[in-house]
């Protein structure tokens, strides 16, 4: 534990660091002002459901008529009015054969966007059983809040996370480099083994920056938006949609999720992929010796994956797509639609969750194979 506070008392001494996590939750907060017109009818929303209820029946109905006359409430009254069980009418079938025409010179991948489609099928039968969609979460400007909150807000934060995160654990295995005590430290076996501590202190590091930065980002966001009625709503409601590839879809998760149960789940989720993206750092930063070398190599590794995959998919080489699609960077990006089907970019169910996890495994595994490599290499003069 001490040998962890020396590395952590190195990242505290820096300056550059606090002042670029303030400046990241600044930018964070003034990224609310994008759907400021939106909060007059959400919170309309949220104080009519803590009244009368999320799920959107004659009871509420009669309720919501019965509330003040405003301009945001004619305008909640007028939407859901209209509103009927969109997961009994859902052609999954039809978004399986769209996404199957681009990988006609692939049966593997056709075959897995087939059955991820065929389980995808149950669940909208479950979520029609259930009537999920009947929830009203926050009506009409459901898609907009919840695409900022996730597909914005946290999609920033988990970048910003990573990057510093993945920067924290260079700067602790170069230091001894920067100082220019990298021979001495080494040559004795105990020195070799300071590397472990400095792995570990990077990857807390990168814990407690997500932290900060997510709960400034929620607190600052919580405080103007009132999610009170809107916690126990289903993610599912028909209101709350996401697109791919232009074609529009309810938000139809793996599991059954309440707005505060999905906001967990991606929380917990983040700061799992935020370590994977350290570790990765962790890899680059042992197997590279020179910590600038190694912070170019994480730059291309990790800004080139969209390219990458969009070159993957143009080429045709859809097994090789696959395989790519389960790459750290291209889960972050997905953030807005974790735990749904998502679309041409996930072949199985909880991918993004599958990917995270054996992430983890496989750069756990790297991280100690580059450990013990370092302790054994020779240190250049």
């Amino acid at each position: 534990m001490t040998l962890l506070g020396y590395e952590w008392r190195k990242l505290a001494r820096m300056p550059v660091l606090w002042a670029v996590l303030a400046l990241c939750a600044i930018f964070n907060c003034t990224q609310m002002l994008e759907i400021a017109p939106y909060i007059d009818l959400f919170n309309e929303a949220g104080e009519a459901a803590s009244q009368l209820g999320q799920r959107v029946d004659g009871d509420f109905l009669t309720g919501l008529r019965q509330r003040e006359q405003t301009a945001c409430r004619d305008t909640l009254l007028e939407a859901v009015e209209g509103m009927d069980n969109v997961f009994e009418t859902l052609d999954i079938q039809m978004l399986s054969a769209y996404y199957e025409k681009y990988m006609d010179s692939s049966p593997l991948a056709q075959s897995l966007m087939a059955w991820k489609y065929d389980m995808a099928e149950e669940r909208a039968a479950h979520l029609a059983r259930t009537g999920a969609a009947m929830d009203l979460y926050a009506g009409p400007v459901t898609t907009q809040v919840h695409q900022f909150l996730f597909g914005n807000l946290l999609l920033k934060v988990l970048m910003e996370s990573a990057v510093l995160g993945m920067l924290s654990i260079l700067y602790l295995l170069g230091y001894e480099d920067i100082q220019h005590t990298t021979h001495a430290v080494c040559a004795t076996r105990t020195g070799r083994k300071l590397w472990w501590p400095k792995v570990l202190a990077g990857v807390g590091a990168a814990v407690g920056l997500y932290a900060v930065l997510a709960g400034s980002a929620l607190a600052a966001f919580f405080t103007v938006w009132d999610f009170s009625g809107i916690w126990s709503a289903s993610v599912s409601s028909q209101f709350n949609c996401h697109t791919d590839l232009l074609i529009i879809r309810p938000f139809m998760t793996w599991a059954d999720f309440s707005v505060a149960g999905y906001l967990a789940a991606v929380l917990l989720l983040g700061g799992v992929l935020v370590i994977v993206l350290a570790l990765l750092a962790a890899v680059a930063g042992l197997l590279v010796r020179n910590v600038y070398l190694a912070g170019l190599v994480l730059m291309v590794l990790c800004t080139s994956g969209y390219a990458v995959g969009v070159a993957l998919a143009e080429l045709g080489w859809w097994e090789l797509f696959v395989v790519f699609t389960f790459n750290p960077v291209l889960l972050l990006l997905e953030v807005n639609a974790w735990f749904t089907e998502v679309g041409m970019n996930t072949f199985i169910p909880w991918q993004e969750t599958v990917g995270t996890v054996g992430g983890l495994a496989l750069l756990s595994g790297g991280t100690a194979l580059a450990l013990r490599r370092f302790r054994r290499k020779d240190v250049l003069v």
